[in-house]
């Protein structure tokens, strides 16, 4: 073997011996790289996984949420209709109890203003109610009866009925004026009445009224 052979082998070797060097200073290089790159890769898939499942909770959550409420909003509905029924119901209770009242003296008043004064002798206002013996109403008496209301004859001359309320009657009475129901009164206001009836005490402007057939025109 010559020289130049022996000096060419030497020099692969060197050669072979460098690749083998560097070979081995990259392959750390290299494997870091790798697991990094995988690191990277686990944490994407990872982070994917978090959001997917963390939104899937949060529709079911809302699917509940949405379910819950419209069970409340149908419970509340079924408890807005049975309110509205029941105060249909009731509106329709009250508005028989109202057409059954509908006769009342206070809803006579109501429709119609028939209510006028007229001063006595004295100067006092009296409080009168005009009231045809024909119309239906509801007069609560304390004394008398409401079919007695109607024009009598007494003595061959007319007298108008007459209802006095509570306190009226009192005063009547302590002025002479009458005593019993069926006691007829000359001149009352230019006309002759007889006392028909006495209301009960309500307690209130009624007490002092006088229901006759005669209207304001008609009394002095």
């Amino acid at each position: 073997m010559s020289v130049a052979d022996v000096q060419i082998k030497n020099q692969l070797k060197e050669g072979e011996g460098k690749i083998k060097k560097e070979n081995s200073s990259a392959n750390p290089l290299s494997g870091k790289i790798i697991a990094i790159f995988l690191t990277i890769i686990i944490l994407i898939i990872g982070t994917f996984f978090y959001f997917f499942l963390s939104g899937k909770s949060s529709g079911i959550a809302a699917s509940s949420s949405n379910e819950v409420n419209s069970d409340v909003s149908q419970k509340q509905m079924a408890s807005d209709d049975n309110e509205y029924q029941e105060k249909s119901t009731n509106s329709e209770g009250s508005s028989e109890i109202n057409t059954k009242n509908s006769n009342s003296l206070f809803n006579h008043i109501l429709q119609e203003n028939r209510i006028f004064t007229k001063r006595d002798a004295t100067g006092s206002i009296k409080l009168f109610y005009y009231y045809k013996s024909e119309e239906p109403i509801d007069i609560q008496l304390k004394e008398g009866n409401i079919k007695d209301y109607q024009v009598h004859t007494i003595g061959g001359q007319k007298y108008y009925p007459l209802i006095i309320g509570y306190e009226e009657a009192k005063t009547m009475r302590e002025e002479g004026l009458f005593n019993n129901i069926g006691d007829p009164i000359k001149n009352f206001y230019g006309k002759n009445v007889v006392v028909v009836g006495v209301m009960k005490k309500l307690d209130n402007a009624f007490d002092m009224i006088h229901i006759t057939p005669l209207n304001s025109g008609e009394l002095n």
